[in-house]
């Protein structure tokens, strides 16, 4: 992932990331950072060039989502790791530390796919959030 122009190894699939704000009710925010009203990031292909002072592994390419193009705020707010509604409110606490690690090829070299996901997942219902379905007469 690539976020202010930093790439970053999450923990999860892009959309499997959490809010890591606290609730009301003390507990960690179940909201995803990929929702259907979130502006998404675009997957491309990129070098996997290492940052200065690394070795750099010869004509890589790596998928990469990269979020350059959102607007910084939008930024922002998945560096922050919070929802929307989160984000909105700076004041509420973070229950877990962000997940994300600094990119290095050498040492993420295992996570490294030189091809485009074939699939998006569009993000669903989070953690216990049920679709409700009218039953059919």
């Amino acid at each position: 992932m690539q976020i202010l122009y930093v790439r970053y190894l999450a923990a999860h699939p892009v959309d499997e990331i959490r809010c890591v704000a606290q609730t009301r009710r003390r507990s960690r925010c179940a909201q995803r950072l990929l929702s259907a009203e979130s502006q998404t990031g675009v997957w491309s292909l990129v070098p996997a060039t290492a940052e200065q002072g690394q070795l750099a592994l010869p004509a890589e390419v790596m998928a990469l989502y990269d979020l350059t193009t959102l607007p910084y705020a939008e930024q922002l707010r998945w560096r922050m790791q919070r929802c929307p509604a989160h984000a909105a409110a700076p004041s509420a606490a973070d229950l877990a530390m962000a997940d994300w690690e600094p990119f290095d090829p050498l040492v993420h070299h295992a996570h490294i796919h030189s091809r485009l996901p074939t699939h998006v997942r569009r993000p669903g219902p989070g953690p216990g959030q049920h679709a409700r379905h009218r039953a059919r007469p």
